[in-house]
């Protein structure tokens, strides 16, 4: 009772400040003592979540990169058969892919007996006294097992000893019957130098096993050289097994535990892990509890501060209302309220005018809320129109492609499939472009990534300009434009040439240099209502676009054309 006696007796002002400093230190000493464990928690859950981030972006590009040069194999085995597998045309075409495909550090022709019939390389040659020596090579047996795709685990050069792997494609005839099977052998130091670009903290760093467990690229050279065997460390178990995660495990290399997050390769089975030591970690985590710390206490003394400026500021008006009214009291209601200055809280001002005008002080409440509720409306309103507004910006974005403005791939493929969806009374006949602006890599390379665009704008403006009533015209991605036109066969392929050669005569100037801008055009005609599918009429065009590239860009390519070719080539092959 004694207690709650002193409370009775304290000011307003000693309550307020009492009250105010209570409840920012109370939260402030809970929160204290669940400080520490908090800040480890989340500081760990940070780490981790980066860990596993940066091991499954680093998968990413490694896959990228496995995959690219699976894809050459790919060509290259289809490639082959129609050149005639005795052929002089193989030895060129392998030593251009060898140039241009970076990642290869040999190409491999190799027939069913295990014979090279075909090779080239950087580094270590195969000589006529080494053309049996990948007879053994167990991705080369496996391919012609299998007549699968297969890539080898790392594994020493049959020549150089050296760290290497090999993939490889069969190739068939014209019956898909193996009769060779070419080996690509993929460049290490091409893996390490992507491994290399991931680095963070004082000894962070990352590694990549093949899916045996053995090291493929590890900042520990002497470990590469080896080929050394990581089976038996839990994490090598785990990304062997295709999981994906961060855990912890002590290593031999760095002498000393570390935190790493880890992520399998899909398709090929490698595994790659970004560990960093934990005593860098719990130094990020002690640096992060410092800082709780620091601003918990700059809050707590903030918060006293202005628990004496907002004591003082309530209490003061009403400590001179109280003196007045005493005063009032005793001088038998002679006089006035003193009035209240207007930076007061509002509460306190309106006590001061409520007891002079009550009524006139409802009336105004009430044209307040009349006038707020007709605001409250009339935003609403504006609200709703700048939503409506909005959505429909959105629509159109949403159907347009951000550069050039035209219609975008989806909105292109949602037409073309309403068009192919439809069925007409009378024979109907359709025709679809698929445009590839020719060289655009080297025009970005040569002049900048602008003029690429400028010279995008300015295919989509020459192509809005042929376009008649009914056509469609969309970019369908990076360098490529389509179109959709009703129209036979014969016109088809006249308004083709059309655009064709409105894309060649419209040269653009670039800071004061000209460039020439020429197109591939793969043409596909078709009558409405055939019951063809959207993906197949777009492969048609495709089909016929690469025909248009491969025979030297700067042509049209009705696809047609290539269908007679392939027939001759295959019946060729046959006889």
């Amino acid at each position: 009772m004694t207690f709650i006696n002193r409370l009775r007796a304290l000011s307003v002002s000693r309550i307020m400040l009492l009250v105010t400093v209570t409840v920012a230190v109370l939260p402030v000493l809970i929160l204290g003592i669940h400080l520490y464990s908090s800040a480890w928690e989340n500081g760990w859950r940070e780490i981790e979540e980066k860990h596993q981030l940066i091991a499954q972006n680093l998968a990413m590009p490694i896959s990228t990169y496995v995959n690219d040069h699976k894809g050459m194999l790919a060509i290259m085995s289809e490639t082959i058969p129609m050149m005639g597998l005795r052929s002089k045309k193989i030895q060129p075409l392998i030593d251009k892919t060898l140039t241009s495909m970076r990642g290869f550090r040999s190409l491999i022709l190799l027939d069913l007996n295990g014979k090279i019939m075909n090779s080239a390389s950087i580094g270590a040659q195969y000589t006529k006294k080494s053309a049996n020596i990948m007879a053994n090579e167990k991705c080369y047996l496996k391919i012609k097992k299998t007549g699968k795709w297969a890539i080898s685990n790392v594994k020493p050069h049959p020549i150089t000893g050296q760290p290497t792997i090999f993939m490889g494609q069969p190739v068939r005839n014209s019956k898909s019957q193996i009769i060779a099977v070419l080996l690509g052998e993929l460049r290490i130091d091409y893996i390490e130098k992507i491994r290399k670009q991931v680095k963070f903290g004082k000894k962070g760093h990352s590694a990549i096993v093949d899916r045996s467990g053995h090291v493929l690229a590890h900042p520990n050279p002497d470990w590469m050289a080896e080929i050394k065997d990581l089976t038996s460390w839990p994490i090598v178990q785990k990304m062997m097994a295709g999981e994906t995660g961060v855990t912890t495990f002590y290593s031999s290399f760095m002498k000393e535990n570390m935190v790493a997050g880890y992520a399998a390769v899909p398709e090929i089975g490698w595994g790659i892990m970004v560990p960093q030591p934990e005593s860098e970690v719990a130094e990020q985590v002690n640096r992060l509890m410092r800082q709780h710390v620091y601003w918990g206490i700059a809050g707590l003394v903030i918060a006293i501060l202005l628990a004496l400026i907002v004591s003082h500021w309530v209490t003061g008006p009403l400590d001179k209302l109280a003196k007045a009214a005493r005063e009032l009291m005793h001088e038998g209601l002679d006089g006035n309220l003193p009035s209240i200055t207007s930076h007061s809280p509002k509460e306190i001002k309106q006590l001061g005018t409520v007891l002079r005008a009550l009524i006139s002080s409802l009336q105004s409440s009430r044209d307040e809320v009349r006038g707020f509720n007709d605001s409250l409306t009339q935003r609403v309103d504006d609200a709703t129109c700048k939503l409506r507004e909005a959505n429909e910006r959105l629509e159109v974005a949403a159907q347009s492609d951000y550069l050039t403005e035209i219609p975008n791939r989806r909105y292109f493929e949602d037409c073309l499939q309403q068009a192919l969806s439809r069925r007409s009374g009378d024979v109907d006949h359709f025709c679809v472009l698929l445009i590839d602006v020719d060289h655009f890599k080297q025009i970005n390379d040569s002049y900048g990534h602008a003029a690429g665009d400028a010279v995008l704008n300015q295919v989509a403006r020459i192509l809005e300009r042929e376009m008649r009533s009914g056509d469609l015209i969309a970019r369908y991605g990076g360098d490529e434009f389509v179109t959709y036109m009703r129209c036979t066969r014969e016109i088809g392929r006249q308004r083709a040439e059309e655009i064709h050669a409105a894309i060649e005569n419209g040269t653009l100037t670039w800071d004061g240099k000209s460039i020439r801008i020429t197109a591939s055009v793969g043409l596909y005609c078709q009558v409405m209502g055939a019951d063809e599918e959207l993906k197949d009429v777009l492969q048609q065009a495709d089909q016929a676009m690469y025909a248009a590239k491969k025979q030297g860009r700067n042509r049209v390519i009705d696809i047609s054309e290539v269908k007679s070719y392939l027939n001759i080539v295959n019946g060729n092959v046959s006889d």
